[in-house]
C-alpha cells in the first residue's frame, strides 16, 4: 500500500516537473531590492534607480538579458485586482474582470523567454510622461477579445474617470503559481517606468552558471547605492523546486516508509522460512535419504513461502486500491489506478519476496542426510 502510494506520487511529481510553465527557468538569477521612501520619495527617483540598476547589470559578462518584476514566479507573491475593459459591459450574472496585476521593467519578457504573440513589449519611450500602456496575455484575449484585435483597445483600473491603459502587446500565458493547477486568471503587465514601485526583483538571464553571477550582481547594486542590500538571491530553478515542496514531502515520506516496509517484510519472510528449515532438518534429511532430489526439496520449502507472499500481495493491492482514492487530490497527470505503478510495485515486491524465500530454500537443499539424521 505504501509503495503504490509512493509510486503514484513520484510519477505525479515527475509529470509536474515536465510541465511547461510558459517561460524559461534555466540560467535565471533573481535578486530582490527594496527602496526606502526616505531616499526614494517619488516615482521619478524610483524609476531612475530601476532603469540604472538593470542597465548596469546588463553589462556584466555572461548576462544576456535583465528584467524587473513585482512578482517572482513560484515565490508565493501574487498581486490581483479588478479592472474594466473599455467598451465591454459584463452580463447580469457575470463577475467584473479580475486578473493578476504585475509590474515589469527592463527586458523582462526576453529574460524570461515569454513569447510575444502580437504587438510589442515595453520600450524606452513608455515613460511616466507618455500615455499609460499595458501588455496582456493570451488568456485575457480569449476571454474578452476573441472577436476583435486587442491591440489599441483600452482598460481601466478604477472608475470611469480613471486613466485608460492602451493595450500595446499580447504575450503567452504563464503558470507561475502552481504547476499542478490550470491557469484560471488572466495576467496584465504594466511598465515600471509608469508604475514605479519601491520593491522589485531583478531577473538576470545569463549564459553562465547563474549562482556564480550573484556576487557581481550584489556588487553592482551596492555601487549604485551602498545601503541597498539584495535579498532572495536564488535561481529560478530553485524557486520552482521550492514550489513543489508541498508535493515532494509526502512523496518522500511514503517512499521511505515503503522501503522500510519492504526491508522488514524481506527480513520477516527470510527469518520465518529459515527458522522453519532449522526445525525441519530431520524431515528434510530423511526425504533426501529416501531419494528426494534437490528440486523437490527446493519446491517443498519455496512454494509455501510464495503462497503466503501471494496472499499478502493480494491483500496489499486491495488496500492500495482503497488508499489511492484519498491521494487523488495530490496527483497530477496520473490516474489513481495507474496500471504501470501497480504492476511495477507488484513485480518489485515479488522479486524481493522471491529472494527472501529462495535463500533458506536453497540452504535446505544442501542439508547432508547423514548429518541431519545423526543430529536428530
Amino acid at each position: 500500500m505504501l509503495l503504490v502510494g509512493a509510486g503514484l506520487l513520484m510519477k505525479s511529481l515527475t509529470q509536474l516537473q515536465n510541465v511547461d510553465p510558459g517561460f524559461s527557468t534555466e540560467r535565471v538569477l533573481t535578486a530582490s531590492i527594496a527602496l526606502p521612501a526616505t531616499r526614494y520619495p517619488d516615482a521619478t527617483a524610483r524609476a531612475t534607480f530601476w532603469q540604472r540598476v538593470s542597465g548596469d547589470i546588463a553589462t556584466l559578462p555572461g548576462v544576456t538579458a535583465v528584467g524587473l518584476t513585482s512578482n517572482v514566479p513560484f515565490s508565493g507573491s501574487v498581486s490581483s485586482g479588478s479592472y474594466a475593459v473599455v467598451g465591454y459591459t459584463p452580463g447580469p450574472s457575470e463577475a467584473a474582470p479580475h486578473g493578476r496585476q504585475e509590474v515589469v521593467g527592463g527586458d523582462y519578457f526576453r529574460a524570461m523567454q515569454i513569447p510575444l504573440v502580437s504587438g510589442r513589449v515595453f520600450v524606452e519611450t513608455d515613460t511616466a510622461d507618455s500615455p499609460p500602456v499595458v501588455v496582456i496575455d493570451e488568456y485575457l484575449v480569449g476571454r474578452y477579445f476573441s472577436d476583435r484585435d486587442p491591440i489599441g483597445q483600452q482598460i481601466r483600473r478604477g472608475g470611469p474617470d480613471s486613466p485608460a491603459f492602451t493595450i500595446v502587446g499580447v504575450v503567452g500565458t504563464v503558470n507561475s503559481i502552481d504547476l499542478g493547477e490550470p491557469v484560471t486568471k488572466e495576467r496584465l503587465y504594466y511598465p515600471v517606468a509608469q508604475q514605479a514601485r519601491s520593491g522589485m526583483t531583478l531577473m538576470v538571464k545569463t549564459s553562465l552558471d547563474p549562482e556564480s553571477l550573484a556576487p557581481q550582481v550584489r556588487a553592482t547594486v551596492q555601487a549604485i547605492d551602498p545601503e541597498r542590500p539584495t535579498t532572495n538571491v536564488r535561481t529560478m530553478t530553485q524557486w520552482m523546486s521550492l514550489s513543489l515542496d508541498g508535493r515532494r514531502t509526502p512523496t518522500t515520506l511514503l517512499a521511505v516508509f515503503g522501503l522500510v516496509a519492504v526491508a522488514l517484510s524481506a527480513m520477516g519472510i527470510y527469518g520465518v522460512l529459515a527458522f522453519g528449515v532449522a526445525q525441519r532438518v530431520r524431515e528434510l534429511g530423511t526425504r533426501q535419504a529416501l531419494g528426494a532430489d534437490r528440486r523437490g526439496i527446493l519446491s517443498l520449502v519455496l512454494f509455501p513461502g510464495l503462497r503466503t507472499v501471494g496472499v499478502g500481495l493480494g491483500v496489499g493491492l486491495l488496500g492500495a486500491l482503497l488508499l489511492t482514492r484519498f491521494l487523488q487530490s495530490l496527483l497530477f497527470g496520473v490516474g489513481a489506478y495507474d496500471v504501470g505503478v501497480f504492476a511495477g510495485v507488484t513485480m518489485l515486491l515479488l522479486a524481493v519476496a522471491l529472494a527472501a524465500c529462495y535463500i533458506p530454500a536453497r540452504r535446505a537443499t544442501k542439508i547432508d542426510p547423514m548429518v541431519a539424521l545423526r543430529e536428530a
